[in-house]
């Protein structure tokens, strides 16, 4: 009867012990993501003046376009 008793206390203390192994290479992973979380929110202040600077080149560029347009026409105009 002793033996019927122990192999359930033996499994339970064998999942234990798997799930143990699994619990600490799962909390290095997530330490991990939050290492990497962190540097993405110190990346969120450059990255946003990159944004800001990309709207204002691409403002400039359709103002570029706009003022040029007539040119090519004329161009286009030209040659044919």
């Amino acid at each position: 009867m002793t033996v019927v008793w122990a192999v359930p206390v033996m499994a339970a203390a064998l999942a234990m012990a798997w799930l143990l192994t699994r619990a600490r290479s799962l909390e290095s992973e997530v330490a991990g993501l939050a290492d990497d979380v962190r540097e993405l929110r110190r990346l969120r202040a450059p990255l946003a003046g990159i944004r800001r600077a990309t709207a204002d080149t691409d403002a400039l560029v359709a103002d570029f376009r706009d003022a040029h347009a007539l040119d090519d026409q004329e161009r286009s105009g030209d040659s044919g």
